[in-house]
């Protein structure tokens, strides 16, 4: 039983409940806005304007990955691509996307919050530094 017990193992479930809870939770309060969508999304609230690759880079993900889910968000009209002088798009937030996250983030903490439920502060606060330490160890690599 220790192989489903490794801190790879446990990360990596982890994550896939999140998003999979996020999606359903989402879905379930009619946004049509999977997980993937969700945080490029949210990345373009805090930081619009930004190319394709800075978000790939700001979420650690692969270029192409980026522009698939850039292509499905600009179909549905919560983001555009604008051109700048340097040959790159910036990609940019719509009212319609803007519209959508308050909600979608709320919707989001609360998946968070029932995730984390009983465990106290301190816990958190322990988890969010060495989670930190793990990217930092290996996610500028």
């Amino acid at each position: 039983m220790d192989e489903f017990y490794s801190l790879g193992f446990l990360l990596h479930r982890a994550s896939v409940a999140l998003s999979k809870s996020l999606n359903a939770a989402l879905g379930n309060s009619g946004i049509d806005l999977p997980h993937s969508q969700f945080i490029v999304l949210r990345c373009l609230y805090y930081k619009d304007g930004i190319s394709q690759l800075e978000i790939a880079n700001l979420l650690s993900k692969d270029a192409a990955a980026i522009k698939r889910t850039i292509d499905n968000l600009e179909k549905k009209g919560l983001v555009e691509r604008r051109p700048v002088r340097n040959l790159k798009n910036s990609v940019c937030i719509t009212d319609k996307g803007k519209g959508m996250i308050p909600q979608a983030l709320k919707i989001g903490e609360n998946v968070i919050n029932e995730a984390l439920r009983g465990d106290n502060k301190e816990d958190i606060t322990l988890l969010k530094t060495m989670l930190e330490s793990i990217y930092m160890n290996l996610g500028k690599k």
